[in-house]
């Protein structure tokens, strides 16, 4: 029994789920669990191309924003 049941429920909640039922957790953790790494990298990789192309722009309003930090201070 998990902690969150027993909390809710006390010691005596049903202790033994239906067996469909363990089964159909037993699936999802599996398919929950199977990363695909070159997905992730492909992602990293679209992430650190977009931040190549937004750095000029962030150098352009870093003044900008020292600014209005002085001028708030």
């Amino acid at each position: 029994m998990d902690i969150f049941s027993k909390m809710m429920f006390g010691d005596n909640a049903k202790q033994n789920p239906e067996k469909e039922e363990v089964e159909e957790e037993v699936s999802r953790t599996n398919e929950e669990e199977t990363i695909d790494y070159m997905y992730i990298m492909n992602q990293i990789g679209s992430i650190m191309n977009s931040l190549d192309q937004i750095k000029p722009a962030l150098k352009e309003l870093a003044p900008m924003v020292s600014a209005i930090k002085k001028k708030i201070k």
